[in-house]
């Protein structure tokens, strides 16, 4: 473990909490989500484009002015998100310090759950989400782009109630608490009381993939199985070639997958994955890691998505203003970087 400038039992403690975050791919994809400490007038917040993962052993956290990111965050206007670390840093607050700024809880836990993204889709979310989480305090946020949008539903339904739990659509789920530990057993509590079930899929037929890929330059298989039922299986076949789910997937592997039907080339350099259908996915040399992350994320929510059932996915103008907004550029250059 590293030894840090800033360190106390609560620091620590979140540090540890968001390893643990980090290697659960159910909660947190590449360099998604992010935490968040309140405490003696500071706000620690992760970094933007920075690894849940790599907490204890690098330095991820931002340390701000609680009073100044409380500013910002009131102002709620669409201008840069510009805030001064207290120490000397080349880092950047997370896309969503407002968002912890404004919630009054100590502790903020921010992840992209699989399970509460999958329900958020669906026609009668908010009706099997108020079953499930009887005896907690929560709320439904409709999808609006991370950052200020985001941070101005979250204030209007503050300034309605009491608030422990956020869903938000299309998005992944944010919880607060006093201690990081109550902040970790609250997210274990409502990802379980939400989880789904997922379809069956037939396994990949390695040998025709491989035979098929082979026309196609640079052309290697994903590391998880699971990646391949956007092919295999017929309804995350149609949801796949629709537009994406949830904001981090448009970032990391872009709007639509190439539908390869026959041995011609990519559309694009840029085209980073590819899908054979009945036959399987193969992933090209644009591919990050970040792009597999989110290819794995895919599958797992599709197959939680009963067959023929109307969703809620991201419309051409939302997934266009992501590709656009120099904040997700910079994501996407760290993670080219790496």
């Amino acid at each position: 473990m590293v030894l840090f400038v800033d360190s106390n039992e609560s620091l620590d403690r979140l540090r540890a909490i968001s390893v643990s975050m980090g290697r659960d791919p159910a909660l947190i994809q590449a360099s998604g989500g992010n935490t968040s400490l309140k405490e003696d007038g500071t706000l620690w917040v992760k970094a933007s484009g920075k690894n849940l993962a790599c907490a204890e052993k690098e330095n991820i956290f931002v340390k701000l002015s609680m009073n100044e990111a409380a500013r910002k965050a009131l102002a709620l206007d669409e201008s840069d998100l510009e805030l001064s670390p207290l120490c000397k840093s080349n880092l950047r607050p997370s896309i969503e310090t407002t968002l912890h700024a404004l919630i009054p809880h100590k502790v903020v836990l921010h992840s992209h759950a699989i399970d509460v993204i999958a329900i958020s889709l669906l026609p009668h979310a908010q009706i099997i989400i108020q079953e499930a989480l009887e005896g907690i305090d929560w709320h439904w946020i409709p999808y609006k782009r991370p950052g200020k949008r985001l941070t101005k539903e979250i204030a209007e339904a503050l300034d309605r109630q009491t608030v422990d739990v956020f869903v938000l659509a299309n998005h992944g789920l944010v919880v607060g608490a006093s201690t990081p530990d109550e902040a970790a057993a609250l997210q274990a509590d409502v990802t379980h009381r939400l989880r789904q079930t997922t379809r069956q899929y037939h396994e990949v037929n390695v040998f025709e993939l491989s035979r098929r890929m082979s026309f196609i330059d640079g052309a290697y298989l994903p590391k998880a199985d699971i990646i391949h039922s956007l092919a295999i299986d017929s309804w995350s076949l149609e949801l796949a070639k629709r537009n994406p789910a949830y904001p981090d997937h448009v970032v990391f592997c872009g709007v639509r997958p190439w539908i390869m039907n026959s041995t011609a080339n990519p559309p694009s350099i840029n085209t980073s994955y590819g899908l054979i259908p009945g036959v399987g996915v193969f992933l090209l040399p644009a591919a990050t890691a970040a792009t597999e992350a989110m290819l794995q994320a895919q599958a797992e929510i599709f197959l939680r998505i009963p067959q023929n059932q109307e969703i809620s996915l991201l419309s051409d103008d939302e997934c266009n203003e992501l590709l656009n907004w120099e904040a997700e550029k910079y994501r996407q250059d760290l993670v080219k970087s790496v």
